[in-house]
């Protein structure tokens, strides 16, 4: 099921998923108290496992008509559009004429397609050049999530793929894209994975793992590769790769540690150790990987259609990416304060009024007489991150209030017992 495709994500989660469309999630929505505003993304993934499992196959007409009907009630409910999550299974099984079909429903309704594309690594031009093509097609605004380029061969390449967002913009495409100011990512384990070992789901997996048949086409395949696939073992290694959070308790004392220093504790081999924790966890592991050059980064995060996403997991065990609790405070204490690259006013934009904008919510992310007042009250001076890889979750410097609907959730740096936090549709007329 999603949930359990979900837990190596978002952890074990006791209450029960009964939404059968996204209407329901919205209304389930509606009903909790929130922290926060929420603008929510229909799931593309969620979508294809409704109508057809985990199936490696393009859709059926039949099939196609039923996700196009789920689209509508989901825009018609007030999703912010939809998600892609190509790069994961079952999203990856989608070809991209079906992608054109389904995004066009969310174009006619005025929303946005968001992306973690096919390939950030050797494959990223193509990708993106996939992306372009459906906005084009589809004649829907797309949106990449965290662009980046992944892989030392392929370092530099990045302003190519800013150039080609440029070109398209500039023949009436509506494309943005976001980035977090860091230059590792964080994924689960099994993305580590070839496809074909993926394939079914979670419990066909583990089961195809536990065959040393398997364990052997799959270390042939991490030496050299497969057309088409991101290999990260084989672009980054093993050292590049560290372990973030594990469900276990008796694998704690490895959380922080790369995989080489993983393995070397367990005293077996990279390929081994990694066999066995994703056997022993049931591939409910999540990881950081360390991909990314900082001059690519810098690139996107200072690209003026670029705004600032933390892509942050909600991990609440181990050590997750210090993304989760540093992004935006690290974003202008790096870009404003230290490289003088962008003004504050310019990086105040990119994480209030163009989000904002792009995501159908344009009374937010201005202040304004008669706005609502959603300010996060701080010291430009003293605004920085705390948290580090080693030890992620730390609360950053220089905030001195966070105030969602005129009343403070944080005040004095301590939390108050506030929630008022909304469902916010399109237009941002608050659905009561």
């Amino acid at each position: 099921s999603m949930k359990t495709a979900s837990a190596a994500v978002l952890g074990e989660d006791d209450q029960p998923w009964n939404w059968p469309t996204m209407g329901a999630l919205l209304e389930t929505l509606r009903s909790m108290e929130l922290g926060q505003q929420v603008r929510a993304l229909l799931g593309h993934s969620a979508l294809r496992v409704a109508v057809m499992g985990f199936e490696p196959r393009a859709a059926t007409e039949q099939e196609l008509i039923a996700q196009e009907a789920l689209i509508a009630e989901a825009m018609q409910a007030g999703a912010a559009g939809m998600s892609l999550g190509l790069m994961y299974v079952p999203g990856m099984y989608t070809p991209q004429s079906e992608l054109i079909r389904l995004a066009r429903v969310v174009g006619r309704y005025g929303g946005v397609v968001t992306a973690h594309m096919r390939g950030e690594g050797d494959h990223l031009l193509e990708s993106l050049d996939e992306m372009l093509t459906l906005a084009e097609q589809a004649e829907v605004a797309v949106h990449i999530s965290h662009l980046k380029v992944t892989g030392s061969k392929n370092w530099g390449s990045i302003h190519r793929a800013l150039e080609r967002i440029t070109n398209a913009r500039a023949r009436g495409l509506s494309i943005t894209a976001d980035m977090y100011p860091y230059t590792a990512g964080s994924t689960t384990m099994t993305q580590l994975l070839p496809p074909w070992v993926q394939e079914g789901g979670m419990k066909q997996m583990l089961q195809r793992l536990r065959d040393p048949d398997v364990q052997r086409q799959i270390r042939q395949d991490f030496a050299n590769g497969i057309p088409g696939w991101e290999n990260q073992v084989g672009a980054f290694g093993w050292e590049r790769i560290s372990l973030s959070s594990f469900q276990q308790e008796a694998h704690r004392s490895l959380e922080g540690l790369s995989m080489t220093e993983a393995a070397e504790k367990l005293g077996l081999a990279p390929e081994e150790a990694f066999f066995h924790l994703m056997l022993a966890e049931e591939g409910r592991i999540t990881i950081i990987v360390f991909s990314m050059d900082e001059r690519d980064v810098d690139m996107v995060i200072q690209f003026p259609f670029a705004m600032i996403g933390s892509d942050g997991l909600p991990i609440l065990t181990g050590r997750p990416h210090p993304r989760l609790y540093g992004t935006f405070p690290r974003f202008i204490r790096r870009y404003v304060r230290e490289l003088k690259s962008l003004t504050l006013e310019q990086a105040i934009h990119k994480v209030t009024a163009f989000p904002a904008a792009r995501f159908g919510i344009a009374e937010r992310g201005v202040i304004a007489p008669g706005k609502v007042a959603d300010l996060v009250i701080f010291d430009p001076d003293q605004i920085g991150d705390r948290a580090t890889y080693r030890d992620p979750q730390v609360y950053p410097d220089g905030i001195l209030a966070v105030i969602v609907s005129g009343k403070p959730v944080v005040a004095g740096g301590q939390l108050q017992a506030n929630l008022p936090g909304k469902l916010l549709a399109p237009g941002s007329q608050v659905i009561e």
